[in-house]
């Protein structure tokens, strides 16, 4: 794989905050980006219609092409530009084998070059070659809240059961106890924001963590290490005076802290954080969306089915989350 960026493009304005936020990773990186703007490949019977149908096709994707291009090159950006006949999402998907990141919008336009739809910036995630990281359609800083469906809200609380009220810092955990109809919310006291969350299976070092604490690293930002778990059976909630003497939520801390001391041991100039919960997966890390500036996934794992591509967690956290987003594919290793 090359030091290249691949950015899908089509002129939407989802598009172009990819586009901004994979120019402003190459800056960071001194990579260069490669632009890919796609048509569809219609058949059509009057060979002259089908003649003129795929010039006027190839003119509009070459049109967003060059703007992309004019919008790159002017931040002194490394670019070459690409436009291809065929599915949005195999183009892309082939692309990715010689490419080390690939970048998307959430959402397309439409019309010709409209291609990059929430099934083609998934489809890319759950098959790219390299991690991809989705630009959703905005990142709104203001918490809100998280409610399972008997509406129970969770309780940030530190490792002695007191309700958080600061910042995590290096090896501080949080847990979240499920106590129904209370009505505090889970982020008020825990804000992401400035920061990039890794989310983990407690005990599991994939190329996810890894890639996330090399993003940490290049942009000098606190890594923060998310683990969600359930409660054991036949425990309906968690109790404070259990988060001492409860040996199944020991053992989890546990894991977690293994995982963060390894992290710190290859990666020391990186501030770390963990944060063990109770609860849904996918309702805790869509949450952490709200005020991250990047969340990382695996393409498995924190409840997906084995023989998915994109497990459960990961699609339920692209399809609601706010943050930009990046998968990794398990075989993906950080060089």
């Amino acid at each position: 794989m090359r030091n290249v960026i691949l950015v899908g493009v089509d002129g939407s304005s989802n598009s172009d905050r990819a586009l901004d936020w994979a120019i402003v990773e190459a800056n960071s990186r001194n990579w260069s980006l490669r632009l890919v703007s796609t048509f569809p490949s219609t058949f059509v019977a009057d060979p002259i219609v089908g003649a003129s149908y795929a010039l006027a096709a190839r003119q509009e994707a070459q049109a967003v092409l060059d703007h992309a291009t004019k919008r790159a090159e002017a931040q002194n950006i490394r670019t070459e530009a690409h436009v291809e006949s065929g599915n949005a999402t195999k183009v892309l998907v082939e692309h990715s084998e010689t490419t080390k990141l690939a970048v998307v919008g959430k959402r397309g336009r439409g019309g010709f070059v409209g291609r990059l739809l929430g099934s083609v910036s998934s489809g890319l995630a759950a098959h790219s070659h390299c991690p991809t990281v989705v630009v959703l359609q905005g990142h709104d800083t203001t918490a809100t809240e998280l409610e399972d469906d008997q509406g129970a809200r969770g309780v940030p609380r530190n490792e002695r059961g007191e309700k958080s009220t600061m910042q995590p810092t290096f090896f501080e955990a949080v847990h979240v106890e499920d106590r129904p109809r209370q009505q505090d919310n889970v982020i008020n006291d825990l804000s992401f924001a400035g920061q990039i969350v890794i989310a983990v299976d407690s005990g599991m070092q994939s190329p996810a963590l890894w890639e996330a604490a090399e993003m940490a690293r290049i942009h000098g930002k606190p890594l923060a290490l998310v683990s969600v778990t359930g409660t054991p059976v036949g425990d309906l909630v968690w109790s404070p005076s259990m988060e001492n003497s409860d040996p199944y939520y020991e053992e989890e801390l546990a894991k977690l802290t293994r995982v963060i001391t390894t992290v710190a041991e290859r990666y020391p100039d990186v501030k770390l954080s963990r944060h063990l919960f109770v609860g849904k997966p996918a309702e805790v890390l869509v949450q952490t969306t709200q005020t991250a500036d990047l969340v990382v996934l695996g393409t498995r794992g924190l409840g997906g089915f084995p023989g998915l591509l994109l497990g459960s967690v990961s699609q339920a956290v692209l399809h609601h989350g706010r943050s930009p987003i990046m998968v990794v594919p398990e075989a993906n290793m950080v060089s």
